[in-house]
Order: C-alpha cells, then sequence, then structure tokens
C-alpha cells in the first residue's frame, strides 16, 4: 500500500474514531472528517494529505495560542529527531561544535572536539573550516540542514572536507558516527583535556555547576559531578555549592523534581500541577535520599529561566534551602504533554496543567499580568543582580567564548568570535556569580568549624 492511501487510512481511522467516541459530547469531530473528505474529493487543487493533516495540526494549535497558550507545538517530522534529541540528550554524530563565522559566513570548528568522540581520534582541530558535507559545499547552507547531514544513524560515516586554519589545501576527512551525548552539566571553566571544572577557581570550597537543560540524563549527571566534589571518597570536598540556572528554558518535569529531592530532607512537597479549573493532579514529593540536604545552596536565575529551571529554584527558595541570586525567571508554569501522532512521525506538545510551587503559588505569566503580579521567581531580597540588553549581551558573548576558549585565549578563532559577538572587557565580572561566591563565603565563614 502506498503511503498516501495509508496515510489516509490511518487518518480516516483516527477521526473515524474520534467521532464513534466523541459523537454525542462534540459534533466538530464529525464536521472536522467531513470537511477533509469534502476536500479530498471535490478541492481544485489536490494539494498532498500530509500537509493537509499538518495544516489542520497547525490551526489547531493557532487557536490554542489565540486563547492564550503560548507553549503548545505541533513537531512536525522535520522537526521530531532535533526535539527528541534535546529530551533524550544523545544523537547519532561525530562530537564538534559548530558556528558560522567570519564574511562571509563560514562553517567553522569551534573549540576541541569532545573526548572519545571520533573527531577526537581523527586531524580535526578548532579553527578549521568546513568546506564540504558528503561533498556538498556548505557555503550558504543553513545550519538545519548542516546537522542534518551531520547527524544519522551511528555506523555510518560521514565526510568533512576541511581546512585547518592557517593553511590552504582542503581534505576529505572521514567519521563513523557514533552516539554523542549532549551534556547538560557544565562547570565555569574547561580543563585542557575538555573536562569541566567544577570547584570555583578562587575558593575551591565552593562548587559551581551549570545546568544548561533538564533532560532524560540531567540528573545522573549532576549525582555524577557532585559526588566528585562532595562524595565520601573526596579528600576535600566542597563545603557549598551554587547551582547555574540561567538561560535555562527547562524541560522534563521528572528532571526538575529528581534534582530539587536531592537537595531535600524527606516528606517535602516539590511541586503539584493542576489541570484544567485548577483541578489537583499530581503531587510529587520529596523522598530525603539525595544526600545533600544539608549543603548550602545559592542558585542563579535570569530572566530566561523558565518551566523546569522555574521549579527548581521555586522549590529550593520556598523552603529556604537557597538563596535565589540574579534577576526574575521568565514565568513559565505549565506542563506540556508530548503525544504520538501518525504512529510517531510526528509529536503534538500540547499544554495540558499548570504546576504550583510549595507555597501554593502558580508561577505561570499570564498574558494579561503587568510586572506587579505575582509570577516567576523573583531573587531574594538584597540578591538582584539586573541587566539590560546590553549587559546581557556582554554576558552572553563571555559566558559563550569562556565556554568555547576557556580563559584569556587570544588565538586567530578567539579573533574571529569577539569580531562576530564583540570582545567582552578584558577584566569582566559576572556580577551573579560573584554575588554568590561572596554570599557562600560569608555563609561558610561564620559557621563554626566541625
Amino acid at each position: 500500500m502506498s503511503r498516501r492511501n495509508m496515510l489516509l487510512l490511518t487518518a480516516a481511522a483516527i477521526i473515524s474514531y474520534a467521532c464513534y467516541v466523541r459523537a454525542e459530547q462534540n459534533p466538530y469531530a464529525r464536521y472536522v472528517a467531513g470537511g477533509y473528505s469534502i476536500i479530498d474529493r471535490w478541492a481544485l487543487q489536490n494539494p498532498p494529505d500530509q500537509e493537509l493533516f499538518e495544516g489542520a495540526m497547525r490551526g489547531m494549535v493557532e487557536v490554542l495560542k489565540k486563547h492564550g497558550d503560548e507553549h503548545s507545538l505541533f513537531v512536525d517530522e522535520e522537526q521530531r529527531d532535533v526535539f527528541r534529541e534535546e529530551l533524550t540528550q544523545e544523537f547519532g554524530g561525530v562530537g564538534i561544535r559548530i558556528r558560522q563565522l567570519g564574511e562571509p559566513p563560514l562553517l567553522t570548528i569551534v573549540g576541541p572536539p569532545e573526548p572519545g568522540t571520533p573527531a577526537f581520534r581523527a586531524d580535526i582541530r578548532s579553527g578549521d573550516r568546513i568546506t564540504a558535507l558528503d561533498g556538498k559545499p556548505t557555503e550558504g547552507m543553513e545550519m538545519l540542514e548542516v546537522l542534518k547531514i551531520m547527524r544519522g544513524k551511528t555506523g555510518d560515516a560521514v565526510v568533512l572536507t576541511i581546512i585547518h586554519q592557517g593553511e590552504e589545501a582542503a581534505q576529505d576527512i572521514s567519521l563513523t558516527r557514533a552516539v554523542i551525548t549532549l551534556e547538560s552539566i557544565l562547570g565555569d571553566l574547561r580543563k585542557e583535556d575538555g573536562s569541566w571544572i567544577f570547584r570555583h577557581e578562587h575558593d575551591p570550597r565552593i562548587g559551581t555547576i551549570r545546568i544548561t537543560s533538564f533532560g532524560d540524563k540531567t540528573e545522573a549527571e549532576l549525582v555524577h559531578s557532585l559526588a566528585s566534589l562532595c562524595g565520601t571518597a573526596v579528600e576535600d570536598p566542597i563545603e557549598a555549592l551554587v547551582l547555574d540556572v540561567r538561560d535555562n528554558y527547562g524541560g522534563a518535569l521528572d528532571a526538575a523534581v529528581g534534582i530539587s529531592d536531592l537537595f531535600l530532607r524527606a516528606g517535602l512537597p516539590i511541586v503539584t500541577t493542576r489541570g484544567r479549573n485548577e483541578v489537583s493532579r499530581d503531587r510529587f514529593v520529596s523522598t530525603g535520599s539525595g544526600g545533600y540536604a544539608d549543603l548550602p545552596l545559592s542558585i542563579l536565575v535570569n530572566h530566561n529561566s523558565a518551566s523546569a529551571a522555574e521549579i527548581l529554584a521555586a522549590c529550593l527558595q520556598d523552603y529556604n534551602r537557597a538563596v535565589v541570586i540574579g534577576q526574575r525567571s521568565y514565568g513559565k508554569g505549565t506542563v506540556q504533554r508530548l503525544v504520538r501522532v501518525e504512529s510517531g512521525r510526528s509529536m503534538l506538545k500540547l499544554t495540558s496543567a499548570t504546576y504550583w510551587r510549595p507555597s501554593g503559588r502558580n508561577i505561570h505569566r499570564m498574558r494579561d499580568d503587568d510586572e506587579n503580579a505575582l509570577w516567576g521567581v523573583s531573587p531574594n531580597e538584597g540578591f538582584a543582580v539586573v541587566l539590560d540588553d546590553e549587559a546581557y549581551l556582554e554576558w552572553r558573548h563571555y559566558r559563550r567564548r569562556r565556554d568555547l576558549l576557556g580563559n584569556g585565549n587570544h588565538s586567530p578563532l578567539a579573533e574571529q568570535i569577539d569580531k562576530q559577538d564583540g570582545k567582552p572587557p578584558e577584566a569582566y565580572v559576572d556580577e551573579a556569580l560573584e554575588k554568590a561566591v561572596r554570599h557562600m563565603q560569608a555563609e561558610l565563614d561564620k559557621s563554626p568549624n566541625p
């Protein structure tokens, strides 16, 4: 059976079943089925059934957005894999970070290849330009197309045509894709081998951990990092920790709950969810098994900290487990359910509930809320660090440069990045992080010696 006929049969079956189940409650299910049949039979134009289906899905999502739901989304087949990779934190790839740099923009490898990956074992270096992928020139290529070629089935090969920095001759390097894990737990600075340093560079008593997203592996990553900092086998364990969720747009609710649980005693509600008409649905309570309930904490947030990042920050703040430092968070207090559509070829990310912090307050910023409304997670009194747009971009450039190039790198690649992003001041200070470190130092200095 052709894919077109299979799609028609599947769509008809789904719509027919929906009509059968909901005919008495909602006659519009029948109207949708009837409209589809009329268009398929009588329309002058004969658009592909896939496009009709995707148009209908996007149209329904647009109605949700019109009524205030800005986070529901239809994810088509082309976007599906990238969307899943963000949650599962793994994909078939080669282990390099890339950006378009220069004028005209050229696909450039930024930073050394990830340790243990196919690129790490090949003659690939930071600053190399990629002129072709599988023989297809990269000039003018959109990044989505670049990723579609570079990522793929593990065990298959992809050919990179590269030019080393300072050289003119191009060479083809064939790499066999392997499973690449997306890190979500980062330190403040990398070691020469590419691994992260999780202690503050000027005060090793204090750990600094950035959580960039909440995926399937985030909790396990964090547990591993904490064990390296203050596990039973560590000779000089940290005495305090700064968690950084700035520019963390969220992710899996389970990850936020699991990470919150690491720092709480047993029996404390972490977050509750409510469905339509604020009917209670789920209540997540701490187990007390995390082992870090007494570790002094600070947590950094900014205006882009959202969803799962806000669950974590709100929970730790409500129980006085952490001082929240930085800027008021985004205010995304809704839960999205992932629904498989077309037998998994596409997905519907559907807002199905709101979440409520332990204090009983909803974090979500409603469409008509102003700055005086109680939304988001605000810093503790005296710990606000508010950046205007210019200062925020300066911090982002500093943070990205530090991640890619380390501290004080003056290579030609650094000059390209600085030219494109704008070079931060030589003595740039991450004010929110430094405020957190000073607070932790003050807390440690006034604590009695064990």
